[in-house]
C-alpha cells in the first residue's frame, strides 16, 4: 500500500506530546490521529483480518451488559476480551489515545429500527429516534419518567481500559449524547420545537436534569487518572443552520457545556466538543463563552476545514476534518492528495489532529480509511 504498513507493530504513543499539540504549545514534526467513532464492522475487519485477534461481539443479544452490578464470570472473559481488542486497535493503528463512550439506559425513547445496508453490515439494524414523540410531552411524564441513575458500577469499562493502556496513551471518553440530544430523543424532534413555545419550563425542566446526570457522570470519568479530555457529543445543526434557534441554544443548553467545561478545567482536563452541521452563529459562544479546548466534527458541504483553521486555529484544536463522503468515495491517489492538502493547510501551528470530519461508518471503505491514516504518518 505504501511504507507504512497495518497493524503498526511497535507504536510510539505520546499522549502527552498530543495534549501539547492541540494546546498549540509543541511544534513537534508529526501530525497526530483522532477519531470520535469507528464503527464495529471497521474495526472487525482490521482486527481479524490485518491484526489476527478473533472478534468478541458483546451486542444487546449476547447479555454481557445487562447486569452491570455484578458480572457472570463468564460476561467477564467476554467483556475483557472485547476491550482487550478495543485497546489493541486504537494502540496499533497509531492513534495516542483510545476513546469510548457508553450511552447510559435513557427508557421508552420510541426508536425506529431498519436494517443496515452497509456492504459490511447488512445484518445488522440500525435504530433512530421518532421525529414526533417521545416519552415525555406532560409534567406528568416527567414527574414519573424513570431517570438514570449514575453510580461507580457505570465506570467498571472504564476502569479496565485505563489499567490497561499501554505506555504513552490516554483515554479519552464521554457521556454519550448531550443534553439537546437527549431532549429530542425524550420529547421528538417536532414536539420539542412546539414545546420551546408552549410550555418553555418544561423543556427546561428536561434539559436541566439530563445535564445534572451528565454533570454527575462527568464527574466520575474526571476521576480516572489516565483520562485527558471529554469529548462530548451534542449536534446542533444540519447543513444550512442549527436545529433550534441559535438564542435557545444560547438559554437552554450551552449553560451546561459550560459547566461541563468547567468542570473539566478544574480537573486540568480538556473539553473537547463534536457537533454536527452549520453552527457558526454559536461558535463565538462556544470558544468565549463556554470555553472549549476543541472542536470535532467537519464537512465540506458547510465549509471545509481549512477555512475554519483560518478563523478559529489560533484559539481552538480543530479535530478531524476529512469530510467523510470524500473519504467514501475518493479512489486511493485522489485521496491521498486531499488528506495531504488538509494537512499542508492546517498542521502549521498545531491544534490539529487528522480524522475522518465525522466517524467512519461501515460504508467508509477499509482501504480509505487506512490510506488517510497512512498519508497521515507518512507525512
Amino acid at each position: 500500500m505504501s511504507k507504512q504498513r497495518f497493524p503498526i507493530e511497535n507504536p510510539k504513543p505520546n499522549i502527552d506530546e498530543f495534549m501539547q499539540i492541540m494546546a498549540g504549545k509543541e511544534t513537534i514534526k508529526r501530525v497526530p490521529l483522532v477519531e470520535y467513532v469507528v464503527d464495529d464492522a471497521v474495526m472487525k475487519l482490521i482486527l481479524e483480518g490485518m491484526m489476527g485477534r478473533k472478534w468478541v461481539d458483546i451486542s444487546d443479544e449476547t447479555g454481557v451488559l445487562s447486569n452491570k452490578t455484578k458480572f457472570s464470570k463468564e460476561h467477564l472473559e467476554i467483556l475483557h476480551a472485547w476491550l482487550d481488542n478495543i485497546i489493541s486497535f486504537w494502540y496499533h493503528m497509531g492513534y495516542d489515545f483510545v476513546r469510548i463512550e457508553i450511552i447510559p439506559p435513557y427508557p421508552d425513547v420510541h426508536l425506529h429500527t431498519a436494517v443496515d445496508t452497509a456492504s459490511l453490515k447488512r445484518d445488522l439494524k440500525r435504530n433512530w429516534a421518532d421525529l414526533m414523540d417521545g416519552p415525555i410531552s406532560s409534567w406528568d411524564d416527567f414527574e414519573n419518567y424513570k431517570w438514570p441513575i449514575i453510580t461507580d458500577d457505570d465506570f467498571y469499562i472504564h476502569r479496565y481500559i485505563c489499567k490497561n493502556l499501554p505506555e504513552g496513551m490516554g483515554f479519552i471518553s464521554c457521556h454519550a449524547g448531550g443534553v439537546y440530544e437527549h431532549a429530542v430523543r425524550l420529547f421528538g424532534y417536532e414536539n420539542l420545537c412546539i414545546n420551546l413555545i408552549d410550555n418553555p419550563e418544561l423543556v427546561k425542566a428536561v434539559i436541566d436534569k439530563v445535564g445534572e446526570i451528565t454533570l454527575k457522570y462527568n464527574g466520575y470519568l474526571l476521576k480516572l487518572d489516565k483520562l485527558v479530555a471529554i469529548l462530548q457529543g451534542e449536534d446542533l445543526g444540519f447543513k444550512t443552520q442549527t436545529l433550534i434557534s441559535p438564542k435557545d441554544i444560547r438559554k437552554y443548553i450551552l449553560p451546561w457545556h459550560k459547566k461541563f467545561a468547567q468542570q473539566a478545567h478544574d480537573k486540568g482536563k480538556s473539553y473537547y466538543l463534536h457537533s454536527c452541521g452549520k453552527i457558526d452563529n454559536i461558535m463565538e459562544d462556544l470558544i468565549v463563552d463556554v470555553k472549549i479546548d476543541g472542536k470535532h466534527s467537519f464537512m465540506e458541504g458547510v465549509a471545509p476545514i481549512e477555512e475554519y483553521k483560518k478563523l478559529y486555529g489560533d484559539r481552538i484544536c480543530l479535530l478531524g476534518g476529512i469530510d467523510v463522503d470524500i473519504l467514501s468515495r475518493y479512489e486511493v491517489d485522489d485521496l491521498r492528495k486531499y488528506v495531504r492538502k488538509v494537512i499542508d493547510s492546517c498542521a502549521p501551528g498545531g491544534r490539529f489532529a487528522v480524522g475522518a470530519g465525522n466517524s467512519i461508518p461501515s460504508y467508509v471503505p477499509v482501504k480509505n480509511y487506512l490510506t488517510m491514516i497512512d498519508e497521515t504518518l507518512n507525512y
